[in-house]
């Protein structure tokens, strides 16, 4: 209907919540499924927001926003020693959410890296 692939409508939606610090009410977002909320959280986390704030903008506990925090460096810690199917199981958790972990872990680098090549 409006010529746009359904990638590009995710993609720029993501790039809005990132940049405006806003949650916009999906389905992923009320029902609090799928990639919407950790990609949000660690964002925010990677911006050196603290959890409490994070948990305030996105209406999470501390607690919540501490576990996505902790399985984020978890995975973090292990990218790049095993596979993902590997990770996901030492660490009990679904493959999809670390190869999710795993692409802002690399986009984060990129950005580091970016930032190095600044003169």
């Amino acid at each position: 209907m409006t010529g746009v692939s359904a990638g590009t409508i995710g993609k720029n939606i993501k790039a809005y919540q990132t940049e405006q610090g806003v949650i916009l009410p999906y389905w992923g977002t009320i029902r609090d499924i799928g990639p919407s909320m950790t990609q949000v959280i660690i964002a925010k986390f990677l911006r050196g927001i603290p959890a409490p704030h994070i948990a305030r903008t996105t209406q999470h506990t501390e607690g919540t926003c501490d576990r996505y925090i902790k399985a984020f460096k978890k995975v973090r810690m292990l990218n790049g020693k095993m596979k993902p199917l590997e990770i996901a199981r030492i660490l009990e958790m679904s493959e999809r959410l670390v190869k999710e972990y795993i692409v802002l872990i690399d986009e984060q680098r990129a950005i580091e890296e970016e930032g190095n090549h600044v003169s």
